[in-house]
């Protein structure tokens, strides 16, 4: 048990919301001559930035400011709650056109279109103090086709996806044990929603063959079996494990089909537990057919067992293996590992 504990304030990151979107841009080109083919287009997303709208009452009637910025003659919000009900987002796609002329030379052209688009909220998204909020992009991704269907005009549609993380700065009150303490059992994983990854693993995961699938639950999912013909697999190390204490691994699970046909694999879900040296000291395991899951998620547990003595960490695993003739993959969301009863 804790020997003293002392209050202290701390501003920490709190993510109070995330906006799965996208944007696509449609606009005609007309090249500087008359172009037999396009070769290809490079494109990239500059300055992409959010803009809040902010709501909240006044005594005067409401409250409406952009931006979190009071302006001359606008009532007075005080520091009071507000609400985003709309949040604009804007930016600019920057194109490299290469197009082949008349004489078979290929020839290049820049350009860069602004777009915006306005994101309503609902129900509005409540935060604390607007000027401790900060808007971050993760996971954008742009695919561009094109058409010539004349010399002189090229057809192009952009599309733009992202995922919006909402985080406000506030100021928290938390607990410290000057003093030291017991060692206490980890909080495991709660419930892992795979927003922020590292290329084509989640952060915090390793994984092979394994990519991120926007079909998630709450967001993006883990695809086990990008490539559906081959293994994959995905595992994760969780540190404070404490022996004797039981746990329970939870988890979404779905299939999709990657190339439309049949889908013929397994899907393991593992949780073994490790002494201090990394040696294993047991394993709770469920395997999982491509019968059991269909294209609705279905929530599956791996029974919570006491972790054997001399216990310090454990790993979190799920491993793909599927047939030759295999063309599915499988979803993971929401992985939550904890202790039964808390």
């Amino acid at each position: 048990m804790p020997n003293g504990t002392v209050c202290q304030l701390v501003k920490l990151p709190v993510v109070v919301g995330e906006v799965v979107g996208s944007v696509t841009v449609d606009n005609v080109t007309c090249p500087p001559e008359a172009a037999k083919k396009v070769d290809h287009i490079d494109v990239v997303v500059r300055d992409l930035e959010a803009d809040p709208v902010y709501t909240a009452p006044s005594k005067e009637g409401v409250c409406n400011s952009p931006k979190a910025t009071v302006h001359f003659g606008d009532p007075e919000c005080e520091n009071q709650p507000r609400e985003i009900r709309k949040i604009n987002i804007h930016g600019t796609i920057h194109k490299q056109i290469f197009y082949v002329d008349k004489d078979d030379n290929v020839r290049h052209m820049s350009e860069d279109i602004d777009f915006t688009k306005a994101i309503k909220l609902s129900p509005p998204l409540i935060v604390l103090e607007p000027q401790n909020v900060e808007f971050a992009f993760r996971n954008v991704d742009v695919n561009v086709s094109f058409d010539l269907p004349r010399p002189t005009r090229i057809q192009q549609v952009v599309d733009v996806s992202f995922t919006l993380k909402i985080v406000e700065h506030a100021q928290l009150f938390v607990s410290i044990f000057p003093e030291g303490c017991e060692p206490t059992a980890t909080l495991g994983i709660q419930d892992e929603v795979f927003a922020d990854w590292i290329g084509n693993c989640p952060a915090q995961w390793q994984c092979e063959n394994v990519c991120p699938n926007p079909n998630g639950r709450t967001g993006q999912a883990a695809a086990l079996g990008c490539c559906p013909t081959l293994p994959a697999t995905m595992f994760r190390l969780v540190p404070d494990v404490l022996p004797g204490t039981a746990y329970e691994l939870t988890f979404w699970a779905r299939s999709i089909a990657i190339l439309g046909g049949p889908c013929d694999f397994t899907l393991l879900a593992q949780v073994q537990f490790l002494d201090a040296a990394g040696n294993p000291t047991g394993t709770v395991q469920q395997t999982i057919t491509a019968q059991q899951l269909t294209d609705t998620y279905r929530q599956f547990r791996v029974n919570g067992t006491p972790a054997p003595p001399g216990t310090a960490s454990a790993v979190v695993s799920f491993v793909f293996t599927p047939q030759p003739w295999n063309t599915c993959a499988a979803l993971i969301d929401d992985v939550t590992l904890g202790q039964v009863g808390i």
